[in-house]
């Protein structure tokens, strides 16, 4: 007999089942979106990069197909025969077998030229059927191009061969006067065959949108958008396609962005283009999408049957607890009592251990604190250090002007110790810099323009030292990835070190040089003091270690330095030089132009 309490326990249970499964569905159903989104967009990304590579190659072996011939109009133009030959008609088969000669050493299809009436005086295929010589080519553009003085670059149908080709002419000139046009005719087959080949989807077009070149043969003289009237009749009277309908594809728009997603007869491809430098064409790259759905499809299935899985697990550890449930509520009371006493042992001691965990937390917490109030101490005391005297500097200065009545002078003194405490505030939010990385945002920064600064705020401070500096620079400017104020922090603390170094010297000068290579910018600092020996060398950097004085240096400034100059992503090094002073280099990632 099913008691009431059964039936509650039974209905519960069905109910965390309907749950269990619907959380794992809905998780599940999750997994499987993320997975297929991101194998998308990843797969998306990997055939962008792979289609900008083809795409570069494809336009350069096109225009290197293109520019095999591309000089031969300009060099036979020249050629004492040809200009003959236009002029008076005289040595026209010399100019045919000259033409002829040329060509076979080419591999042009054809080399023409023609005299002002846009006739064709001497032709390479004067001895065959389909022979250029006599005919009238005044209609194409290429002729009146040229006979205007500018290079031919037209892509046609011959009216004499019927075979389609790429039509580059110059004028032929005889003491300054055009006088006809040379013109060689280049098919381009083998290239749309090494398309074809290749298996993929590569197309030109004219700057009229007509496709001429294609690895998709019924997309040959179709255009991307309709033809309006007035083009369709150019090309009529040119006789640019003849017997061809010119039929759209209707992807102007979409093509129109320059790379994208297109949909061509049905299918969708992912796109990229480029113009062909010397001409009006323009080159088109297409990868079928069909990669993307298949990589996606895949995944999912993957995703759907990992999802099932979990559902299963997750249903069987449900299962496996209500039977162990169970079997716990079959026991004797006795033994429920026993484990009940059992658990509040335990109970009572893991609340102890955990008190005794957060006490010892809690003075974790506190020795961290006291830890990084240690190096922000450590640090306020050298890094504000250089600010506070350059501010007593121009307090004093005030104090002159204002007993010598100079008070007009007064505003750039305020204004520079305002300047200084600003940069005191700036330098305070950097003090962690010896810990850890700077949360600071970066930006160009010009490394001249961050020593015109330091050098004024240290001015004072040398002149009294008499100390001359020295500068070397480039006159453009040196661009680093940082932000001011910390680069501002790397010349001072080297400078003033140097400064330090040249304390007993006879001749105290400091020499800055900066240059720049194609990826670097380089500071090297150098001074004329007596030099670092070989043990201070292995320890410069190193934190809290000083060769002064105490009381003049806690020994951060350098370890400092180099902890900014790591964030930069750049290097520091020291070492002496054949002068017998020391030298401080500091190299930079200079920061390209995008």
């Amino acid at each position: 007999m099913i008691t009431g309490e059964d039936a509650i326990f039974y209905w519960l249970s069905n109910f965390r089942r309907g749950t269990l499964i619907f959380a794992g569905t809905f998780i599940s159903a999750i997994v499987v979106w993320a997975a297929v989104s991101s194998t998308g967009n990843l797969t998306i990304r990997e055939l962008e990069t792979t289609g900008e590579a083809r795409l570069a190659l494809y336009d350069s072996s096109l225009r290197a197909a293109i520019d095999r011939y591309r000089y031969l109009p300009y060099v036979v133009a020249r050629h004492h025969l040809v200009t003959a030959a236009v002029r008076n008609h005289a040595g026209v088969q010399a100019a045919n077998i000259y033409l002829q000669q040329v060509n076979e050493r080419s591999g042009a299809a054809a080399l023409y030229i023609l005299d002002r009436n846009g006739r064709t005086v001497a032709s390479s295929n004067w001895g065959t059927e389909d022979s250029f010589v006599g005919e009238d080519y005044s209609f194409r553009p290429y002729f009146n191009r040229s006979l205007s003085g500018g290079e031919g670059f037209f892509f046609g149908i011959g009216v004499t061969t019927g075979r389609a080709g790429l039509f580059i002419s110059n004028p032929i000139r005889h003491n300054d006067t055009i006088i006809g046009v040379a013109v060689v005719k280049i098919e381009l087959e083998e290239v749309e065959q090494n398309w074809q080949d290749a298996g993929e989807t590569v197309f030109v077009i004219d700057a009229d949108g007509v496709i001429t070149l294609t690895s998709q043969g019924d997309w040959k003289y179709k255009t991307l958008s309709p033809l309006s009237p007035d083009d369709r009749t150019r090309i009529e009277n040119n006789r640019q396609y003849p017997g061809r309908e010119l039929a759209s594809l209707n992807v102007g728009e979409q093509l129109s962005k320059g790379s994208g997603i297109v949909a061509i007869e049905g299918k969708r491809y992912l796109f990229d283009s480029k113009p062909i430098k010397g001409s009006a064409w323009r080159i088109f790259y297409l990868t079928s999408m069909d990669q993307v759905t298949d990589r996606q499809g895949a995944v999912m299935l993957v995703a759907i049957i990992a999802g099932g899985m979990i559902i299963l697990i997750i249903l069987f550890w449900h299962e496996r607890a209500l039977k162990l449930a169970s079997q716990r509520e079959a026991l004797e009371l006795e033994r429920i009592q026993a484990l009940n006493i059992r658990l509040e042992e335990e109970i009572t001691e893991r609340r102890k251990t955990e008190a005794e965990l957060r006490g010892t937390q809690n003075e974790l917490v506190q020795a961290g604190k006291l830890a990084a109030l240690g190096q922000m101490s450590a640090a306020i005391a050298h890094e504000i250090n250089q600010p506070i005297t350059a501010i007593r500097t121009f307090c004093a200065s005030a104090k002159l002007m204002i007993e010598r009545g100079k008070t007009d002078q007064l505003a750039q003194n305020i204004n520079q110790i305002s300047a200084l405490t600003e940069r005191m505030g700036a330098i305070t939010g950097q003090l962690k810099t010896f810990s850890r990385k700077s949360t600071g945002v970066l930006e160009p920064v010009d490394l001249k323009v961050a020593l015109d600064n330091t050098l004024q705020m240290l001015s004072p401070q040398l002149q009294q030292e008499q100390c001359t500096i020295e500068r070397n620079e480039p006159d453009t400017p040196l661009v680093v990835q940082a932000d001011l104020v910390r680069i501002e922090q790397i010349c001072v603390n080297i400078i003033r070190n140097a400064l330090d170094a040249t304390a007993d010297s006879t001749i105290k000068h400091i020499r800055i040089d900066l240059s720049v290579t194609q990826t670097e910018v380089i500071m090297r600092i150098t001074d004329t003091g007596p030099g670092i020996d070989d043990d201070t060398l292995a320890l410069l950097f190193d934190p809290f270690f000083t060769t002064k004085d105490p009381g003049r240096g806690v020994g951060l400034g350098l370890s400092v330095t180099y902890g900014i100059v790591r964030d930069f992503g750049g290097s520091i090094k020291a070492y002496n030089t054949p002068s017998a002073g020391a030298c401080f280099e500091v190299r930079l990632p200079l920061l390209m132009d995008k």
